[in-house]
């Protein structure tokens, strides 16, 4: 490979969240994808740099001064499976 040739990938994730008030907050990054030593460009190396630039976005909005903005991006909390003796306290 010549010195004058060059090898990049990008990965760009954006995120616009509504305020609830007639308007938005958004916030994107852009991350060059490391390439290994003989410019191997896996699919593993593109899927981590996506989950980081997914972080960084969430993270900033989530200082957002707009509750709802902040709701938008925290994350979900895993469904808990019903107990039997749970429902037995809840009126008919």
């Amino acid at each position: 490979m010549t010195t004058q040739e060059t090898i990049r990938a990008r990965v760009v994730f954006r995120k616009q969240v509504s305020d609830g008030n007639y308007g938005t907050e958004s916030a994107e990054v852009a991350l060059d994808v490391p390439l290994g030593e003989v410019y191997d460009l896996s699919e593993e190396a593109v899927a981590a740099t996506l989950e980081a630039a997914r972080r960084l976005v969430h993270e900033e909005l989530s200082k957002s001064p707009a509750w709802r903005v902040r709701d938008a991006v925290k994350p979900e909390l895993p469904m808990q499976p019903a107990h039997e003796e749970d429902l037995e306290d809840l009126p008919l």
